[in-house]
């Protein structure tokens, strides 16, 4: 449906947000940070949610950044925002250029007092299906179930009818994550995804992206596969065509080598998700593993 015709589905996602998931009371303070290509109907739908249940919203809007976390610092009135931001009772993130690991951020996390929802580019179209349409307290049930089974693997192979063949270990002592689930001040996520970090040197095998790479801003939905041979948590060869020489070509521009290790991997079980290019709605594809 055209989000132009979605206004009472984008109304009632927005309430449920506010009030179900992120869990604001009455005279709580809301920040919403959009940018400048964030779309302004899903700011302006949860400042309503959240002034209709008696919290009190203040939208923050600004230039988009030409780049993420960290590096957009320059290009933010950083003093200003921090203070906003750092301040609030509960933050929600719209930009398309996200704050995630920004100054910003950090500072939010550091003060403690914040409730943090990282949903950087969300459009009308995806709070309907990813959080409007779902039923949330059965996804938190069924992803609790999955982060039980992978925490209780020691061994853990992956493969796809890509050609994707990968291998490794699970320590343990490392929590496996489910997203989304809010209980008070932090970090949370959009749910449908379950993440953890394997021990990083027994990765081994093909890794095949099939789906979408991002960043570089070169990439999102991918024309052909990108393959990644890995050797004990090392990238030791990319193969593809064009959008393999692009990313190839961004690792190496680093020059660090620690841009070839493989350190995080994610199962995406939102059943409203899809691939749009929007990384974080593409890794919350139901069936999706996301590295």
């Amino acid at each position: 449906m055209c989000a132009e015709f979605m206004f009472m589905e984008l109304i009632s996602s927005a309430y449920k947000l506010v009030r179900d998931i992120l869990k604001v009371k009455e005279k709580e303070e809301v920040v919403i940070t959009v940018d400048s290509l964030g779309d302004w109907r899903v700011a302006s739908a949860i400042a309503s949610a959240t002034y209709t249940i008696g919290g009190k919203p203040l939208v923050v809007w600004y230039p988009s950044p030409p780049a993420v976390g960290k590096a957009a610092d320059p290009y933010l009135p950083l003093k200003t925002l921090t203070e906003l931001v750092k301040n609030s009772d509960v933050w929600i993130e719209l930009n398309k250029s996200w704050l995630l690991y920004s100054t910003v951020y950090e500072e939010t996390m550091k003060y403690g007092k914040t409730r943090y929802m990282c949903l950087v580019g969300m459009d009308v179209d995806m709070i309907v299906r990813t959080i409007g349409r779902v039923n949330v307290p059965v996804l938190y049930e069924f992803q609790r179930k999955l982060a039980e089974i992978t925490s209780r693997a020691r061994k853990i192979k992956i493969t796809s009818p890509a050609g994707m063949d990968v291998e490794f270990e699970n320590d343990s002592e490392r929590p496996v994550l489910v997203e989304g689930e809010v209980s008070g001040p932090g970090e949370y996520m959009l749910f449908g995804q379950v993440d953890w970090a394997p021990i990083e040197e027994s990765i081994n095998g093909r890794i095949v992206f099939d789906g979408s790479v991002w960043p570089p801003h070169e990439l999102g939905l991918l024309k052909e596969p990108i393959i990644l041979e890995v050797e004990n948590g090392k990238i030791v060869k990319i193969e593809g065509g064009r959008e393999a020489k692009i990313f190839e070509r961004w690792l190496r521009n680093f020059n660090d080598e620690k841009m070839y290790y493989i350190a995080h991997l994610s199962y995406g079980c939102n059943p409203g998700a899809k691939l749009t290019g929007n990384i974080l709605e593409d890794e919350r594809v139901w069936g999706v593993v996301h590295l």
